[in-house]
């Protein structure tokens, strides 16, 4: 019986720990690629921060590479947001070159439900487009 005890009192110091480490680390705002896709001869990732979205302001990372894998510099970079469920649509971005391959847009994700990022991009006379979307919470 003291075993079974033991063993009980074993597992739920186990659930605890492991629940105090996702609690911890889901409370830092790290960067998570939510969607990556290869489009008009260009690998075009998006990243959300915060991540998960929440409602409230928001920085949208765009990531562009070449059909090679390298960084794509000084590309124009436009995401024009949306949110279906309430045939409503969202404020157009200008994302800005942050000199690396990536490009960063701040915006405001006023409401909790799904929101699709249309993300356009044009650089070296290629075009490519990728449509994503995220749940806000």
């Amino acid at each position: 019986m003291s075993h079974r005890f033991l063993a009980a009192l074993a597992l739920v110091a186990a659930v605890t720990a492991c629940t105090g480490k996702s609690d911890t680390s889901s409370s830092t705002t790290t960067m998570t690629t939510t969607q990556s896709q290869d489009t008009g001869g260009f690998s075009i990732s998006m990243q959300l921060v915060p991540f998960p979205p929440k409602q409230g302001p928001a920085t949208i990372v765009v990531g562009l590479k070449d059909a090679r894998g390298a960084a794509v510099k000084s590309a124009a970079v436009t995401i024009v947001t949306s949110m279906p469920a309430m045939s409503m649509a969202g404020p157009k971005l200008t994302a800005s070159d942050n000199g690396d391959g990536t490009y960063s847009a701040q915006t405001n994700l006023n409401y909790a439900t799904v929101w699709t990022f249309d993300i356009r991009v044009k650089a070296g006379g290629k075009t490519g487009h990728v449509s994503v979307q995220s749940d806000v919470k």
